[in-house]
């Protein structure tokens, strides 16, 4: 039987997207880990009721447990307006990571480049 639960991670990077003066912009954040064995349906979880920022967990349903690891890529995109530094949450970890910026004068070619990315990336 699998269970829900968060998922540990290694590496995780965040992009923020401006997209015009006055309009919010979106964060681009990518993890990457190795999940236990038997895991399926990593995703990236804006977590709802942290106060004083955003924090992302890194979810997953993992069962029945075997042993080893997976290694997985997962990507998300949240709106929102521009924070400098945003929490990536995973069950053998909390991390906080600065965020880059896009200009909304080239969002254009960023949008294109994830858009190609995610037709690459294998679901997890």
């Amino acid at each position: 039987m699998g269970f829900y639960g968060p998922e540990p991670f290694d590496t995780a990077e965040a992009t923020y997207v401006w997209t015009g003066l006055r309009t919010p912009g979106f964060f681009s954040v990518t993890v990457k880990g190795n999940a236990p064995n038997f895991t399926t349906g990593i995703k990236l979880v804006r977590d709802p009721d942290f106060v004083g920022g955003m924090a992302i967990d890194v979810m997953g349903w993992t069962g029945p447990l075997g042993k080893g690891t997976t290694p997985y890529t997962v990507q998300g995109t949240f709106n929102g307006m521009y924070l400098p530094k945003i929490l990536i949450v995973g069950s053998n970890q909390r991390l906080l990571i600065d965020v880059k910026e896009i200009p909304f004068t080239s969002e254009d070619d960023y949008v294109k480049q994830l858009s190609a990315q995610a037709k690459t990336l294998e679901p997890a």
